[in-house]
């Protein structure tokens, strides 16, 4: 019994004794078990250092490396916060961003179909007018070759009375002096054409 007492004493004191492994996540020991698990993912390499066969001059360097590491850690995490954060940020500026365009494109669209029914009714109206001016112009041409007609029967009758006065005239020497006076001084009022002026 006494065998059996000593053997069991032996083995709770070595179960007991401070384990000097650790797990080691590249270049620094791991601070719990999430940054070993994370370090497993990455690499798929787990690897153990044991304390006592590493040639540290005393605890306060490991201390310090596991502070280090720790402070690593947080660093590491507020950064991945401040990157979700930005992305975020990211969203809602290219959310408003797209909704300005889709604003200003539709103002846009708006206004170029504005200037359309303007262009269309400056269209028609000047449509409008230059039938206006057609018509016009038509009128005035047929006034025109009414005038032209009316004047025409009123040169020939002109003509025919000159014509006859002419015929009385030959038969009168006297009264063809009065009227070569008379046509002298009704064109001695009228102003002559300039020859000089040629239209290019």
């Amino acid at each position: 019994m006494k065998i059996v007492f000593y053997l069991s004493l032996l083995f709770i004191i070595i179960s007991c004794v401070k384990n000097n492994q650790v797990y080691w996540c590249g270049d620094h020991p791991c601070i719990n078990k999430k940054e070993k698990e994370a370090y497993f993912k990455k690499t798929m390499v787990v690897e153990m250092k044991d304390l006592k066969n590493e040639n540290f001059d005393n605890k306060s360097e490991i201390e310090k490396i596991i502070k280090q590491a720790k402070l690593d850690e947080k660093n590491r995490i507020k950064k991945e916060k401040d990157l979700i954060k930005e992305s975020k940020l990211d969203k809602k500026m290219k959310i408003k961003e797209e909704k300005r365009l889709a604003k200003q494109i539709k103002l846009d669209q708006k206004r170029l179909a504005e200037e359309e029914k303007k262009l269309a009714k400056q269209i028609a109206l000047e449509d409008k007018k230059r039938a206006r001016d057609e018509k016009k112009l038509a009128i005035q041409t047929a006034s025109k070759k009414k005038n032209d007609k009316v004047s025409k029967i009123e040169n020939e009758k002109n003509v025919i009375k000159i014509d006859t006065n002419i015929g009385i005239l030959k038969n009168n020497s006297n009264k063809f002096k009065d009227l070569v006076d008379k046509i002298t001084k009704r064109n001695s009022l009228r102003a002559y054409p300039n020859i000089n002026d040629i239209p290019n």
